[in-house]
């Protein structure tokens, strides 16, 4: 086993170094030029010998493959750029969930698909008890099949058939939304920070987050249009960084009625969205804020109104009535998915539309008489 380190270019700027250790293969890149880069390739190869040189084939322990569960993710989203947030959030819980149903295991080498079969059965089991979907199942499915993957590339377990280990049926997702009444009643109610919330929520379809953090720059009130772009931290106007994912960026359509609330509200900035003290709301401030005022909607429905309802919509509930609403009156999936920065229609049709409406069974019914034109003449 020799000590020396060879780099090899696979891009400007970019080294990478292989080495093994009792038939294990290691590899990694390093970032700069290729002085900067020794250095780092032998600490590097020093770690790798001090960890790996008498634990290999089979006997890597659980608490080293937790180490990994970013690299899984990577390897399942199949993405090279650096992991948002909210990813690396969602494959910690799920690998929380794998780690309390696999940890009994010593080694990797005694993890079989047959036990990953009986795991995923487990929280399965425990989504539907609580009248979930399956997205925490599924995830784990995603996140363990990357993770043995990785590890047999590598050769810390035996190879295991993993053609059949794929993600469950996806359950049937009920979407609710409110009725034109309780929208009315919200806007009633509300202050006209509260209606300007309602409104880009209801009229445009915008996410919780994108309301929270848009800016007065934002806007372009004389044409009606809005942005929804990333934007930097500047500690001098109170602004912090915010990036979206990249079908979250995209330009929006404010009617009318949302820009002469706008106008009334009058904001100070830089956030169109202000709390009691004049800056910008974090997004569970923003949620608690939003949670608040409906309660008092419903305080007030009881008190003043001759047919009381009980709202129960959150923020996000705005957004599935505004994907509802325009379907019902003739848009078509693709516009309104495009128009809520959806990357793919299907996400639209089953997670933000009630298809039991009237108006949405009006329009099946519509598109149903077309399919007429293709029948074909019987003679009997």
């Amino acid at each position: 086993m020799s000590d020396k380190i060879h780099l090899y270019p696979i891009r400007p700027g970019v080294f990478r170094c292989q080495k093994q250790i009792n038939r294990i293969r290691f590899v990694e890149d390093f970032y700069g030029t290729q002085k900067q880069c020794e250095p780092k390739a032998r600490a590097w190869w020093e770690d790798i010998k001090s960890r790996y040189r008498d634990n290999w084939d089979g006997t890597k322990t659980w608490d080293f493959f937790k180490t990994k569960w970013e690299e899984w993710a990577r390897l399942e989203t199949k993405a090279k750029l650096p992991l948002e947030k909210r990813t690396i959030d969602e494959y910690k819980r799920a690998f929380t969930q794998a780690e309390r149903l696999i940890s009994p295991l010593r080694y990797l080498a005694d993890i079989t698909l047959q036990k990953l079969r009986l795991a995923r059965g487990v929280l399965e089991d425990e989504a539907r008890a609580k009248d979930a979907d399956n997205y925490g199942p599924n995830k784990f499915v995603g996140c363990m099949r990357a993770s043995l993957i990785w590890a047999m590339e590598r050769g810390y377990m035996k190879d295991i058939l993993l053609d059949n280990f794929r993600a469950l049926p996806v359950a049937e997702v009920e979407v609710k939304t409110q009725s034109i009444r309780e929208i009315e009643l919200l806007l009633k109610y509300g202050s006209p920070k509260e209606r300007v919330v309602i409104l880009l929520g209801f009229d445009c379809g915008c996410r919780p987050e994108e309301i929270a953090n848009l800016l007065l720059d934002n806007l372009d009130l004389e044409n009606g249009f809005a942005d929804i772009t990333p934007h930097e931290a500047d500690r001098k106007k109170g602004i912090r960084r915010w990036h979206p994912k990249v079908w979250k960026r995209r330009q929006i359509r404010l009617t009318a009625r949302l820009v002469t609330e706008i106008q009334k509200l009058a904001s100070k900035g830089p956030y169109l969205i202000l709390n009691q003290y004049g800056e910008g709301y974090s997004l569970q401030g923003f949620s608690k804020m939003y949670r608040e005022f409906v309660k008092k909607v419903n305080t007030l429905i009881r008190e003043q109104e001759d047919n009381p309802l009980k709202i129960t919509g959150t923020c996000k509930t705005l957004r599935k009535d505004y994907s509802t609403s325009r379907q019902g009156k003739g848009a078509t999936i693709e516009e309104t998915g495009n128009s809520m920065g959806h990357a793919d229609s299907k996400v639209t049709r089953k997670n933000y539309t009630d298809t039991s409406t009237p108006e949405m069974k009006a329009q099946e019914r519509e598109r149903l008489k077309k399919m007429d034109q293709f029948i074909v003449p019987l003679q009997y």
